[in-house]
Parts: C-alpha cells; structure tokens; sequence
C-alpha cells in the first residue's frame, strides 16, 4: 500500500504540470513564435524596402552647391526606376565611391555609355580633352566644379556602383523640393 500511495502522490506533479502546459505555456510560447514570426516579416520588408526601393542619404561636402548644401541636407533616393527605364544624363545620383566602397557619393551623370565627354580643364588649368565613356561605365560630375571630387579625377564611373537616383531633398524643411534632372556641359 506504501508503494502505491507514493505512486499516485508521484503522478500529481505530472498531472498539473500538463494542465499548466496546456492552459498557460503552450498558448504563451504559441503567441511569442507568432509575434516573432511578424517581426522577422517586417524586418524583412522594410529591408526589401531600403534595399530596392527607397533610401535616405545626408549630404557631405561642397560639390554639389548651389543644389545641396554642404552639409545638413537628407536626401530621399530611388532604386527601383533605374531598373525600368535605365540611367539618364542630366539626373543626380547616389553612388558607392570609386575610391571608399564605404562611402557615398552624391554627384550627376554627364555622360552614359558611348557619349563622348568634352572635359575642361577648369579654373587655372590649361584646356581641356574629350573621353569616350566606355560601356557598363558613367561619367559624374558635381555641380560646383571647384569643389567637386568627381570622374574628373578618378575617370568613369561603373554602373554597378550606382545606387539611385535623388528625387526629393527632405531637410531643411524650408529648402524641401523635388531634384529636377538638368543637362550640365563637361
């Protein structure tokens, strides 16, 4: 009688730690994989998002002047037309540096593939020279010449490290605008 007096007092623990399962974690543990599921979606979304979609770009230095200033200014760029309709010149672009894959650059396509570029040598410097752009290639520019570190410098540019295109600048408020695509001479 011992023995089973023992065993039935055993099996009590078993019995309410299976209520407890069934009525408390389970449901918990259930409600917490749901939750954790929606997070990964969103995470995975706005990542989609950011990623071939639309992205934010705070401006560095003088080269784009009058158009951004030199510091301050967020831009908001696409990704997603470029793949439709292709590059443009006159069209101001966000670009990975040729020179610091780390860095961004924000500068306009003066010449595509096959355009032939007539380059001038710029303030104080003796004339100028033409470059073909050769294929898969761009050649940027920044609007303020004087300050700009651009394909000038380091020659054309390869698509793949073009990011997109700048549609609005989005701060200083006062200043927000859509960025008209304008043609610029070499």
């Amino acid at each position: 009688k011992r023995i089973a007096a023992h065993g039935a007092h055993g099996a009590m623990p078993v019995a309410r730690l299976a209520v407890w399962w069934r009525a408390s974690a389970r449901p918990a543990l259930s409600e917490a994989g749901s939750y954790g599921v929606r997070w990964l979606q969103l995470v995975g979304l706005l990542h989609c998002i950011q990623e071939y979609g639309i992205d934010f770009s705070p401006t560095v230095g003088s080269s784009m002047e009058p158009v951004f200033n030199a510091s301050g200014d967020v831009l908001l760029f696409e990704r997603l037309t470029q793949r439709l309709v292709g590059w443009k010149s006159g069209e101001v672009v966000v670009a990975t540096s040729p020179k610091d894959p780390d860095a961004r650059i924000c500068k306009r396509i003066v010449g595509l593939p096959g355009d032939r570029v007539a380059v001038s040598g710029g303030a104080g410097a003796p004339g100028g020279y033409d470059v073909e752009v050769p294929l898969g290639h761009c050649w940027l520019q920044g609007d303020n010449r004087a300050a700009s570190h651009d394909s000038r410098h380091y020659g054309p540019v390869p698509l793949g490290l073009l990011q997109g295109k700048v549609r609005l600048k989005l701060w200083p408020l006062f200043e927000m605008g859509v960025i008209e695509r304008k043609q610029l001479a070499a």
